[in-house]
């Protein structure tokens, strides 16, 4: 299994899937870096750097862009030997398409673990800095790191229907249209900060960020809705990988040629 999972990362080796990994990285630093603005606290005083803060604005951009941009990763993975020519070859290996299909989802988990990291690289930094001056939160950095790892969780869990989509369609552009669509919902969400919007599933790695947010945004406590949207999520994970296995495992292999 390690070997196909290391086939597929050597396809991606001259790829431009790193520049949307980047794409989806960069933009949470740059917001995070909104943490440095001058602020005050209720009685005028200056207020410190809040790695609180810091977490709370890379969780919420990266959350906003991830859902285009996984999707994107996705259909790039799923895709590529549909749109050149080369699922016959594919489909011949002497290895079960289901290995392939479970490698090709690894991989794009790989990827979302990648920009998951790489858009906390300014808090990163930050919070190095603050160790050597011995100002740091480490409660509070456990927290923040916790948090990014339910991000990377709960974002691949609406991977498979991207995975779905790309092979019924065999092109980026249906996964693309669904990727930008769940963006915007995402982002409707996010600025209606309602508790139940979690539960539609490409919003459900915003209750982790939320939760980080007591005391920052507008936040009551521990949130209801929190099962009910893991338990939406679970469903549509295992009824797109359900999906993804069948339609992979019985496709006539001269599809595509």
């Amino acid at each position: 299994m390690l070997n196909v999972i290391y086939a597929e990362l050597l396809k991606l080796r001259h790829s431009k899937i790193r520049w949307l990994v980047l794409l989806g990285a960069l933009p949470a630093n740059l917001v995070t870096l909104g943490a440095f603005l001058p602020r005050v606290t209720p009685d005028g005083t200056s207020a410190a750097i809040d790695i609180q803060d810091m977490f709370y604005r890379q969780g919420m951009f990266l959350i906003m862009m991830g859902p285009a941009i996984f999707a994107l990763i996705t259909a790039y993975i799923f895709a590529r030997e549909y749109q050149e020519r080369t699922i016959n070859q594919l489909f011949s290996y002497p290895v079960s398409r289901v290995n392939i299909l479970m490698a090709k989802l690894a991989v794009v988990f790989l990827q979302i673990v990648m920009t998951t990291v790489l858009s906390c690289a300014s808090v990163f930094i930050v919070v190095f800095l603050m160790l050597l001056n011995n100002k740091v939160d480490v409660h509070m950095i456990w927290t923040g790191l916790k948090t990014n790892a339910l991000i990377c969780i709960l974002s691949f869990g609406t991977i498979p229907v991207a995975a779905a989509v790309s092979m019924v369609g065999k092109n980026v552009i249906p996964t693309a249209v669904l990727g930008v669509f769940t963006t915007i919902v995402t982002v409707i969400g996010e600025i209606g900060h309602g508790r139940q919007n979690i539960m539609f599933p490409w919003l459900t790695p915003f209750w982790p960020v939320r939760d980080l947010a007591q005391g920052i945004a507008d936040n009551d406590g521990p949130n209801p809705f929190a099962v009910p949207a893991l338990s939406i999520l679970s469903i549509t994970f295992l009824a797109g990988l359900l999906y993804s296995i069948v339609y992979y495992s019985k496709h006539d292999v001269h599809s595509g040629s």
